[in-house]
């Protein structure tokens, strides 16, 4: 556990040939936000949250960050006006280091929020020490904390008040004998992730509802009608994969919690989740787009509500459809031998929650930077696979939903459709929060 978390440190001392009292430059380095944000993301790997789960970590941890930063901002305002319910926090009376007291909000939620504590204290601490280290006043570090602990305070109690606990105690999805409804999949068949999540409150959007896409194609076994036909394409593209359409399934795969079979041994092996993975494209892009402090936040809390706000409507689908996937449907009409490439993912397959996400991320990224954001994707290096390179965030966006075909877990409707609704919801929070 304490190796992923050398990444963060190694972040924290770039700038360790700096001066004394140089503090202020050290901190306000957009990168050393960006590798916070990629050390949560290790935490939430090592402790197996759901994507859903891990999008709620991400967007609460992003806005006490925000919130610190935009206190003391001509640019960025306070959003306690638009969550309804968020506590504003008001401007430090006391000499602060704004950007240090971003840094411990944000660990602050998320520490409160992930069960590693003695691995998100070690960042906390971290911070700390390289505060010190620069020459900063032993006054200005302790203002910084306690402003940072207001901050955190006021978003955890609001995230108390999203219905989190009520809704993961909720009645849990049960299977039926309809033909259309999913069912657990191969190999560990295990039950719904998260079948309440469409009740959970949304950061922006209205409700879970608010852009409902229209509905499946209606389900069926006649070899003529369109449902066969979609099943048919997942199939046939399965069976026919090119190197070029593995390494993409691969690439984006995100799965958090793999089960594996070797033998009469099953076991798991983790990886970060698809909202981690756009979390890691975010840094990337204000990397290259040479985003300062407050922009690098700013487009992190917009990226990271958008996948908060995605899963929720996501979410509410496909427990409003319940539709099998492809693996369950090809197996007893067509071919009871097919294996999908990637593992199937335990929740109904109507739409496409990679599709959605990514489309949504990266509607929020191309509203900041623009349409000709080209960058070059690492963040899958740790998990072994190589960098791919896109012109734009759309076109990620875009690689990411096709890449549910090929790995043979989702009809081409739950793409297309998903994408749409992404781009709706990544059009309403950048609207809302800009």
């Amino acid at each position: 556990m304490n190796k992923i978390f050398f990444i963060v440190f190694i972040g924290l001392l770039v700038n360790a040939c700096t001066p004394r009292n140089e503090y202020t430059t050290v901190f306000r380095d957009p990168v050393l936000y960006s590798k916070t944000v990629g050390a949560l993301t290790d935490v939430i790997t090592h402790d197996i949250f759901s994507p859903p789960v891990a999008s709620r970590i991400y967007a609460y941890s992003n806005l006490a960050a925000y919130e610190v930063m935009a206190s003391k901002s001509a640019k960025y305002k306070s959003l306690s006006g638009k969550l309804t319910g968020l506590h504003k926090l008001l401007k430090p009376e006391k000499p602060v280091n704004i950007e240090l007291a971003s840094l411990l909000a944000f660990m602050y939620v998320g520490q409160e929020l992930t069960f590693s504590k003695d691995s998100t204290q070690k960042i906390i601490d971290g911070f700390i020490g390289l505060a010190k280290a620069k020459g900063m006043p032993a006054e200005m570090i302790e203002n910084s904390q306690n402003y940072a602990n207001e901050a955190g305070k006021a978003v955890i109690d609001w995230s108390k008040k999203d219905n989190y606990k009520q809704m993961r105690s909720a009645v849990k999805y049960t299977v039926n004998n309809s033909e259309s409804r999913w069912v657990p999949t191969p190999p560990a068949y295990m039950p719904a992730v998260e079948p309440n999540w469409m009740k959970l409150r949304p950061v922006l959007i209205d409700s879970a509802s608010q852009f409902l896409p229209i509905p499946p194609s209606e389900f069926s076994k006649d070899k003529d009608s369109k449902f066969y036909s979609l099943a048919m394409e997942v199939y046939k593209t399965g069976s026919e994969l090119s190197e070029e359409q593995k390494a993409i399934a691969d690439f984006w795969d995100c799965n958090g919690f793999k089960m594996n079979i070797s033998g009469h041994v099953m076991f798991a092996t983790k990886a970060m989740t698809p909202g981690g993975h756009w979390m890691g494209i975010t840094g990337i892009v204000c990397n290259n787009q040479k985003a300062d402090f407050a922009k690098t936040v700013f487009s992190y809390t917009g990226v990271s509500f958008a996948i908060m706000d995605s899963f929720i409507a996501c979410w509410n689908t496909k427990f409003v459809y319940s539709l099998l996937r492809p693996e369950t449907y090809i197996n007893l009409y067509i071919d009871d031998n097919w294996r999908p490439y990637l593992q199937t993912p335990p929740f109904p397959e109507y739409t496409s929650g990679h599709s959605i996400i990514s489309s949504a991320s990266a509607t929020v990224l191309t509203s900041i930077f623009g349409k000709n954001t080209a960058f070059t994707d690492s963040t899958e290096r740790r998990w072994g696979w190589p960098d791919r390179k896109f012109a734009s965030v759309k076109q990620a966006a875009q690689e990411a939903a096709v890449s549910r075909l090929y790995g043979g877990i989702h009809y081409r409707e739950a793409m297309d459709e998903g994408s749409k609704e992404g781009a709706k919801i990544g059009e309403f929070v950048f609207n809302k929060i800009n």
